[in-house]
């Protein structure tokens, strides 16, 4: 299995190829489709989709993505943060997780993508606010 690592490097790729066409904001879930036209990450042969949500310092979220169709894997990158934060199986069931206090106001940026290659289907993407934990639900792979 493939585990996504996008970068720094990359990160700025994902931008360069395409502008942020999505945004979310805290307390907000939203349904998307990865599809075969989107941004394909040549590192792993994953395909891509580039959330913005504006943040505020010290404002503590936790990102979820959700899928019955893909393995989900989540990357989040912004202002103060010293390298990107990845989650793979935080959410229980292949689902990602990511929980984070914003170091800095400004735009931080969600890639929502998967941990195998070429996987394209429907998600949900949400943004709650406060802290939840790693769920103990294992990941089946036999999908």
């Amino acid at each position: 299995m493939l585990v996504a690592a996008l970068g720094a490097v990359c990160a700025a790729a994902l931008l360069a190829q395409r502008p942020a066409a999505h945004t979310i904001a805290v307390g907000q879930t939203v349904r998307g489709t990865l599809r075969k036209r989107d941004v394909l990450l040549a590192r792993d042969s994953t395909y891509a989709q580039e959330w913005r949500i504006d943040a505020t310092e010290g404002e503590v979220v936790t990102v979820d993505l959700a899928s019955d169709s893909l393995d989900a894997f989540l990357i989040l990158f912004g202002p103060g943060l010293t390298s990107d934060l990845q989650d793979d199986d935080s959410g229980g069931n292949c689902n990602a997780r990511l929980t984070l206090r914003f170091p800095k106001s400004g735009a931080y940026h969600i890639v929502v993508t998967t941990a195998e290659k070429r996987q394209a289907g429907p998600y949900t993407l949400s943004v709650a606010s406060g802290a939840k934990p790693k769920s103990l639900v294992r990941c089946r792979r036999d999908r």
